[in-house]
């Protein structure tokens, strides 16, 4: 029986050494695995809004942030925060927080920003988080407590809005124009006029008698594709091609194929029982008043759009087809200060939109924040 009693004192130390405290050699910072912040939300942040009035002036105003990240609570490190950044208007000066204790937990406390005093946590009042701030959470008798660095992160540059970084000239993609010069090859070892674009189960070019043609066999065989329009308001000089995946079924491809005052459009469909497609004309309709205001030298899809970019106008959107063009002049910027094309190449490459101003030999990466 003394055996067992003997037995039991020491599993009750040792659990009691566990479950208590560390102190550091400076004997001031405890770590207290059983008293802790176990979750952090947040409940309510301010953003602040850059617009422009109808008179062209700048002004703000406040609008909340409705959707909130979820916030990582490292207990080993002492370290709270958020893996997902916040938009970069949200203003962190003044932020509602709902912290989660464990049940060993008495109080928990704010260290003050300016100096070494510790303010009662309230999930009323609002936190300060221009800079991290630690947090404590102290047992329920107020004598031993683990600490928090807790840090909000947000992003330093605009939200929903195209970023550029220059970037070395070795850096700009080569995949597209190397695709685009094998089928320049095939194309002409074929005995046809001009490549046009290849999809990811088609290619097309022009012949010689400026028929529209079709390979699906990747450039052994050619045959005149079916079009359901005039063939002579096809661009056959001056054109720029786009595709992309569609929204009902990825597998199939959306083409674009636009001209001087032309507009064509294909879809693909990758299926067994798939109908093959055909050309059909897009007519600028006059009560269309989003078209184009110039050719596009250059067509990319990017941020699930198409975007178009046209020599003295700048960049252009379509969300629906090629259908209606937008510009978004507070979205779309281009790179260069001039803020022209002049002599330029896009690309696309790992979710990145690649600008290249052949002039100066300068290249710049390109990306948009989600919101």
């Amino acid at each position: 029986m003394k055996r067992y009693i003997y037995t039991l004192c020491v599993i009750l130390v040792g659990s009691s050494c566990l479950l208590s405290c560390m102190k550091s050699s400076d004997d001031t910072v405890v770590t207290y695995y059983e008293t802790a912040i176990t979750n952090m939300q947040l409940s309510a942040v301010n953003r602040k809004i850059h617009t422009t009035t109808s008179k062209g002036a700048d002004t703000t105003y406040v609008k909340k942030l409705t959707t909130f990240p979820k916030f990582t609570v490292d207990h080993v490190n002492g370290r709270i925060f958020n893996a997902d950044s916040l938009p970069s208007d949200c203003d962190l000066s003044r932020v509602l927080v709902t912290l989660t204790a464990s049940s060993y937990t008495g109080t928990l406390f704010i260290k003050d920003l300016g100096s070494d005093n510790l303010i009662f946590y309230s999930s009323t009042d609002s936190i300060d988080f221009t800079s991290p701030r630690e947090f404590r959470a102290y047992n329920t008798d107020g004598t031993l407590y683990k600490s928090y660095q807790v840090t909000l992160n947000k992003h330093t540059a605009p939200t929903g809005k195209l970023i550029w970084e220059e970037r070395p000239l070795n850096e700009y993609p080569t995949k597209q124009a190397e695709e685009e010069a094998k089928w320049e090859k095939i194309v002409k070892e074929a005995g046809l006029k001009t490549f046009i674009g290849a999809a990811r189960l088609e290619a097309y070019a022009y012949s010689n008698d400026n028929k529209l043609m079709v390979t699906r066999d990747n450039g052994t065989t050619w045959v005149e594709d079916d079009i359901s329009s005039d063939p002579s308001l096809l661009p056959l000089d001056i054109f720029s091609y786009v595709y992309y995946p569609t929204k009902v079924d990825t597998e199939d491809d959306y083409i674009l194929l636009v001209g001087l005052d032309a507009i064509w459009r294909k879809i693909v469909e990758d299926s067994k029982y798939g109908v093959l497609g055909e050309w059909v004309y897009m007519p600028l309709e006059s009560y269309n008043q989003y078209t184009l205001p110039s050719f596009p030298e250059e067509m990319v899809y990017f941020n699930h759009a198409v975007l178009a970019f046209c020599p003295l106008e700048g960049i252009y959107e379509s969300r629906d087809g090629g259908i209606t063009w937008k510009d978004y002049p507070d979205i779309y910027v281009l790179p260069n200060k001039s803020g022209e094309l002049l002599n330029f190449e896009v690309t696309t490459d790992n979710g990145y939109l690649w600008f290249k101003d052949k002039d100066e030999g300068k290249v710049w990466r390109g990306y948009i924040l989600e919101k």
